[in-house]
């Protein structure tokens, strides 16, 4: 079985950190959001060995796939056979609308 190496962006960081706060504020329980991140972040390592599901959007960007992660929250990322890597560009959390977020990036 292949194994990919996954890399979260800048900006998938700064998604789980806004989820994370959100949350957190949300609940006034930060152990809550903290567990919650912990999982998305798992969830986003388990591409390493399954990385081609989720829709393509070559719409939005070359070689980008959206997928769902938890059921409140998708991953927009792109996978290279030849590096065998997955690079996550954003997490989005709660039915964001990812189509206009993506268009301006």
């Amino acid at each position: 079985m292949k194994i990919y190496e996954v890399y979260l962006m800048p900006d998938a960081i700064d998604d789980l950190s806004g989820i994370y706060t959100y949350i957190a504020d949300e609940s006034e329980l930060p152990e809550v959001a903290w567990n919650y991140v912990q999982k998305l972040r798992e969830k986003c390592r388990e591409l390493s060995t399954a990385p081609i599901r989720g829709q393509k959007r070559d719409d939005l960007r070359k070689n980008l796939r959206i997928a769902p992660i938890d059921k409140n929250a998708i991953a927009a990322f792109e996978v290279s056979e030849k590096k065998a890597t997955v690079t996550i560009f954003n997490i989005f959390y709660g039915g964001r609308d990812y189509d206009t977020i993506m268009n301006f990036e």
